[in-house]
C-alpha cells in the first residue's frame, strides 16, 4: 500500500488554557497512533483571529498535524473524532500531492520556445 501525506488544521476553542490545548493535542496525537499513522510533526500557531466568525468566535487556538498513513481511512477516523468533540470549533484535511509536474509553465509554450530577440513585433517605430 502506498503511504500518503496529510495535513490537518485544528481550530480549538480560544477559551482554553495551555495547558488544556495540549491535553486536547495529546488525543489526536492518539486518535493518529492508534489507526497506524505515523505523526511527522505537530505545529501550535496559537491564538489567532480568523477572517471571519465561527460558533459565535472571532479567535482560534490553531494546531496543525502532519502525518502520513498507509491506510487512507486514517482521515476520516480522526474526521469522525474530531467532530464530535466540543473543544474543537473547526478543522480542514488536506492530502499533500508529492508528485510534481514533468513541465512547468504553460505545455503549449515549451512546445514552440521563443528566442532571446524574438519580442512583440510593434510595428513601426516612433521616432
Amino acid at each position: 500500500m502506498e503511504v500518503r501525506r496529510y495535513e490537518s488544521v485544528v481550530v480549538f476553542n480560544p477559551r482554553l488554557s495551555d495547558s488544556q490545548v495540549k491535553d486536547e493535542v495529546k488525543k489526536v496525537e492518539a486518535v493518529l497512533a492508534a489507526n497506524q499513522a505515523t505523526l511527522q510533526g505537530v505545529d501550535t500557531w496559537g491564538k489567532k483571529e480568523a477572517a471571519f466568525s465561527f460558533n459565535k468566535q472571532r479567535f482560534g487556538y490553531y494546531v496543525v498535524f502532519n502525518y502520513e498513513a498507509a491506510n487512507h481511512e486514517v482521515p476520516n477516523a480522526l474526521q469522525s473524532v474530531l467532530r464530535i468533540n466540543e473543544s474543537v470549533q473547526k478543522f480542514q484535511t488536506h492530502l499533500i500531492k508529492t508528485a510534481t509536474r514533468k513541465f512547468k509553465g504553460n505545455p503549449k509554450r515549451l512546445q514552440n520556445p521563443r528566442t532571446e530577440g524574438d519580442d512583440f513585433d510593434y510595428g513601426d517605430s516612433y521616432e
